[in-house]
């Protein structure tokens, strides 16, 4: 939820490409990477489908940052901030 918080504080008060942009993908960028690599791991418990998903979604959000760090955008914003909402409920039993 933090990273979700922080991007979705960047588009709420939009000011361009700023150091809270900067500093929200950098963080949402290395809580994928976290998940993709745990994703990876021969002893992850999850199935091989559940690790394939994970690891495409992760393909996407760092897609996705590269794309707003090169055109900045708040409306790219939102597929990322929904992701990560998402995959925090489904963590948290929530879903």
């Amino acid at each position: 939820m933090k990273a979700a918080r922080q991007l979705q504080e960047v588009q709420t008060n939009w000011n361009g490409p700023d150091r809270n942009m900067h500093n929200a993908l950098v963080f949402n960028r290395r809580l994928w990477s976290i998940f993709m690599s745990a994703a990876e791991e021969n002893d992850n418990p999850n199935s091989l489908e559940v690790r394939q998903n994970i690891a495409n979604i992760g393909i996407f959000v760092l897609t996705r940052t590269i794309e707003i760090q090169m055109d900045p955008d708040p409306a790219k914003l939102k597929s990322l901030i929904e992701i990560n909402c998402n995959i925090a409920a489904g963590l948290s039993g929530r879903s």
